[in-house]
């Protein structure tokens, strides 16, 4: 099981070739950025999703290595201009990050992402979710996240819904509760009219559990 807290400064770190899997951080995305370019059919599966994910016309992949061997992924747009990982925006960089996790040549068989829309730009968030969905439906592998945000909560596909939970905390109480989203009182009616991201933001999911929970319960 990994537990990534990706990290700009750490992705944006130097890597001795040869590594095969993220650090908790994002330590070695170079050097694994490299690794699954080795493989033709992996490095155009790589850039297809980075031109989905991000705005550049990226058409290659560098790696320039220092002094002591260590490498710094480049992305090469198709005039030619190179970016490194130095200059990435945040989000592309864990765009970078989470593509190296899922397409590595050791994938780990369960990923935890907490906050998954930190540093993604809203319009991307559909095709990250795409590009979540099809590799757990395509690999031995499980991905959790958290979000708070309504609009990514609003694009989760009706496959991946029954898995999808709200935490939360009764007034007064120290321990949080886990509910299935469809598992909600009233939610399925009201999700003819509306999507779980208007009720989120709402305010909706929160009130139909407090109000619905055991007196008993809620005494305690």
């Amino acid at each position: 099981m990994r537990f990534l807290d990706l990290e700009p400064d750490y992705l944006r770190r130097p890597s001795l070739p040869g590594q095969v899997s993220l650090g908790d951080k994002g330590q070695n995305l170079s050097s694994v950025l490299q690794r699954i370019c080795e493989d033709d059919s992996k490095k155009q599966t790589l850039l297809s999703w980075l031109k989905e994910l991000t705005p550049m016309d990226a058409t290659d992949f560098a790696f320039p290595s220092d002094l002591n061997g260590r490498v710094l992924v480049q992305l090469v747009e198709a005039n030619g201009n190179r970016v490194s990982a130095n200059s990435a925006s945040q989000g592309t960089l864990r765009f970078l990050a989470m593509l190296a996790a899922l397409l590595g040549p050791e994938p780990a068989s369960l990923y935890f992402f907490e906050e998954l829309e930190n540093g993604i730009h809203p319009t991307r968030l559909a095709l990250l979710l795409q590009l979540i969905e099809q590799q757990v439906r395509s690999k031995d592998i499980q991905f959790v996240a958290t979000t708070h945000s309504p609009q990514l909560l609003g694009l989760v596909s009706a496959q991946t819904l029954p898995h999808a939970s709200l935490i939360y905390r009764l007034p007064g109480q120290a321990s949080a509760r886990i509910t299935p989203l469809l598992e909600i009182p009233d939610v399925r009616r009201v999700l003819e009219k509306q999507d779980f991201g208007r009720l989120m933001s709402s305010g909706f999911l929160e009130d139909a559990v407090y109000l619905t929970e055991p007196e008993e319960a809620s005494a305690k």
